[in-house]
């Protein structure tokens, strides 16, 4: 037996590789892991294919009535004197809300008032004129009505008169031809002739008188008539001057009266959401005095959005609200529905007035969007919202799978191609 320079351990130990045997190891729990593995990637897979993604577009507003609200501004300058209502209060159509005096105190006393009075007085006068010149017409048409009819009998008398002597001067004409005959044949003398001719002439002379008289009443009757068509005349003009000189003092006692006192009347019926000014208080022409709110109007979200995102609202959306004076994070998101949208943009200007924002620097389009609730739950109990609430809303535009969206750049380039 051949015997081995080596033991046969150190030989053993000589042949061993570096890197040694391949050794797996497989946890007792690997089945587990490789489950939960499979189920999270199945439900990837399930949610990119059935999951959807709804894109929305937020965009800021306000919560104004449908109505709009109405603001009552000062129409003079002056000092606020009676204030009839506060915050909260119901007021009518054309109700008196407050008094605005620019009454002016001098050495004289009060100007407005003294001027007042003067003219009230002038006003008084020319009332008293008017008065007068209606009963010196009315004596006047009497006394001229008088006068004609007496004048009418006069001459109706008159023609009887002339007839009578037109028959006597018929007679007497008639007596005198026949004595002229007699006279002729030697049955009458001259001297009866003659005095026939002479009654003959002053019964014509009689006549002529009556025919004068009847003319001269006939003139005046004329002339009395002429006067009875020119007295309402006169006296229309004589009115007409009254009343112009009537309204210059209506119109001077009115312009002093709208610098002494103002009533500052309600121009809808509704409820006054906020006065400016108090009783006492200094105003200036054009101040803002109160808001009102209309009977019956509703609060509607008014919001401003942008060009980029307009295409895609209509009405009907269904639109989320969040209000800036209650933090969504505690009292929830609130619903509404799009019920309006602009046609056209609205210019900075324009959308600085509805909103009050100063920082508008591009051209909007207004959106309305009915509330669901008038109301929000705070702490158990529904409390209303208020005008002007600053609002962020969030317009659900489109509703799209997940899938869709993954391979909306494969679409958009397969209809490129």
């Amino acid at each position: 037996m051949t015997q081995s320079l080596f033991r046969q351990e150190a030989l053993d130990a000589n042949n061993n590789k570096v890197m040694g045997t391949v050794s797996l190891y497989s946890p007792p729990y690997r089945w587990l892991v490789i489950s939960l593995a499979s189920c999270l990637v199945t439900l990837i897979v399930l949610f990119i294919v059935f999951g959807s993604y709804t894109r929305k577009e937020t965009a800021t507003g306000n919560l104004l009535p449908s109505k709009g609200i109405y603001n009552i501004t000062a129409p003079v300058a002056g000092t606020i004197t009676d204030m009839q209502v506060e915050k909260g209060s119901e007021v009518e159509r054309d109700s008196v809300l407050m008094t605005i005096s620019s009454e002016l105190s001098t050495a004289m006393g009060q100007t407005r008032q003294f001027v007042h009075d003067q003219l009230t007085l002038q006003n008084e006068r020319l009332q008293s004129e008017r008065e007068s010149e209606h009963r010196m017409h009315a004596e006047t048409m009497s006394g001229l009505k008088k006068q004609l009819g007496s004048l009418e009998s006069q001459i109706g008398l008159l023609k009887k008169q002339q007839v009578k002597r037109q028959q006597q001067l018929n007679l007497a004409s008639n007596q005198l031809h026949k004595l002229q005959q007699m006279r002729s044949q030697g049955f009458a003398s001259n001297q009866q002739v003659d005095e026939q001719q002479n009654t003959v002439l002053e019964v014509g002379a009689r006549l002529q008188d009556a025919d004068r008289l009847v003319m001269d009443l006939e003139q005046k009757i004329i002339a009395l008539r002429q006067q009875l068509r020119e007295l309402p005349l006169a006296l229309s003009k004589r009115q007409n001057e009254i009343d112009r000189s009537q309204a210059d003092v209506d119109r001077a006692l009115a312009e002093n009266e709208s610098h002494r006192a103002v009533y500052i009347q309600a121009t809808e019926t509704g409820t006054i959401g906020a006065t400016l000014v108090k009783q006492g208080q200094v105003v200036a022409s054009g101040q803002p005095l109160l808001y009102i709110l209309p009977q019956g109007s509703r609060l509607q979200a008014r919001v401003m959005v942008s060009s980029r995102a307009i295409g895609f609202i209509n009405p009907g959306q269904q639109v989320m609200l969040r209000y800036e004076a209650y933090p969504y994070q505690k009292f929830g998101v609130q619903r509404g529905r799009v019920v309006e949208v602009s046609t056209a943009a609205l210019s900075p200007q324009e959308v600085m007035t509805i909103t009050g924002d100063p920082n508008v620097h591009e051209r909007l389009y207004q959106v309305v969007v009915e509330l669901d609730k008038q109301s929000i739950n705070l702490y158990g109990k529904d409390v209303a919202l208020r005008s002007g609430i600053k609002l962020e809303a969030d317009f659900l535009i489109e509703k799209r799978r997940i899938i869709e969206w993954v391979f909306e750049p494969l679409y958009a380039l397969g209809h490129r191609l």
